[in-house]
């Protein structure tokens, strides 16, 4: 092994890739994602609460306690999927001395509908078996293979729909002016061009409050890891290799 790659492992030793998910608050639709990770970085794949309060505020503080501060020299790359976006952003306010970078996917900073019409789209997410049109559209696209729509629709099943209904409350209530100061961190925003939950406006209201972080359109819909994971592995990885070049 040569010197650029003895020095390459031990500075991806350094840094964990922490992923906060989407609407569905599981690790469970990560396969694909995974298998086009590296084998020498090391990824964690965050549950959220199932039950109680999720608000922003109330998830940030469960966050704190469930992530351990690491040790001095080691860092962490936060990955925010669609709810989760603004998650990641104010746990790495918290933690600036920690984080090394953050990536929003598919994701938003202010509330991304019409407070009247917000519910429209997701309402039949909250049915006890979500209609398959339903999945398709907003959520896997049209041309996903049936073993991801069962697997996504068995995913949505699971989740209390009390516990869906808090997180689109949250979502609702989310204001662009809300999101706390994240200083000189790197960014990076992915963007789902084929994105049928989340409207272009609300995107680029997301570059827009961000101008300094690097943005890519990829054609996906909605759920980008499930769909095009080796595309957004591909830009986890050279990010990772920017920031941690320059620390």
């Amino acid at each position: 092994m040569g010197a650029h790659s003895v020095q390459a492992a031990q500075d991806t030793a350094l840094v964990i890739w922490t992923f906060l998910p989407g609407l569905h608050g599981t690790d469970e639709l990560y396969g694909a994602l995974r298998d086009c990770l590296p084998d020498d970085i090391q990824a964690e794949f965050v549950n959220l609460p199932s039950s109680g309060k999720q608000d922003y505020h109330t998830l940030c503080d469960w966050l704190e306690e469930e992530l351990p501060v690491l040790p001095k020299g080691k860092k962490r790359i936060i990955i925010g999927e669609s709810f989760s976006g603004p998650l990641a952003i104010r746990f790495a306010s918290r933690r600036l001395d920690e984080v090394a970078g953050i990536v929003l996917a598919a994701t938003f900073c202010d509330t991304p509908l019409n407070p009247g019409i917000a519910l429209l789209p997701l309402r039949p997410l909250f049915m006890v078996k979500p209609p398959r049109k339903a999945l398709l559209h907003f959520l896997i696209g049209d041309d996903a293979g049936e073993a991801e729509v069962e697997k996504l629709q068995a995913v949505v099943q699971s989740i209390p729909s009390a516990t869906l209904s808090k997180r689109v409350r949250t979502i609702l209530e989310l204001q662009e002016l809300d999101n706390p100061s994240i200083g000189g961190l790197p960014m990076l925003i992915l963007q789902a061009s084929s994105d049928n939950l989340i409207p272009w406006e609300a995107q680029r209201t997301l570059e827009a409050c961000y101008p300094d972080a690097s943005a890519h359109w990829i054609e996906s819909p909605h759920l980008l890891f499930q769909r095009c994971p080796q595309e957004c592995a591909t830009h986890l990885v050279k990010f990772a290799e920017r920031i941690t070049a320059v620390a």
